[in-house]
């Protein structure tokens, strides 16, 4: 029994500029046995996994969650000038495979990355 947790880092991702955040997906696992873990991630249009072109899959190995124990990977998520400022949904399928190598467990989740306007600095 394995559970996947979301959260981003920072939690606000800037329009219409290049920034990025870090997607951070924590794994634990419940079970008897130890697991390998992956994940997809899917992005919405106006963001990309990478930070020169656009790429709106992709696939996360997170490796081998002993029983009892916890295993945290990252992805950045990139905007560009064509980001507009709202709620994107992010979209994570996790894979927990035996040692068999066997899909023994299959989670969706999402997360909602927001995005704003970059507010100038004042004193």
């Amino acid at each position: 029994m394995v559970k996947l947790s979301l959260r981003c880092h920072p939690d606000v991702l800037f329009g219409f500029t290049s920034h990025h955040v870090e997607l951070i997906l924590r794994v634990e696992n419940h079970g008897a046995h130890a697991a390998w873990a992956e994940a997809d991630v899917s992005v919405p249009e106006r963001l990309s996994l990478s930070s020169d072109n656009s790429l709106r899959k992709g696939r996360l190995r997170i490796g081998i969650v002993g029983k009892e124990e916890f295993l945290e990977k990252a992805v950045r998520i990139y905007s560009n000038k064509y980001t507009d400022p709202q709620m994107y949904k992010c979209d994570i399928t996790l894979f927990a495979f035996n040692r068999d190598g066997v899909i023994e467990e299959r989670q969706e989740k999402s997360i909602n990355v927001r995005c704003e306007l970059k507010k100038e600095e004042s004193l």
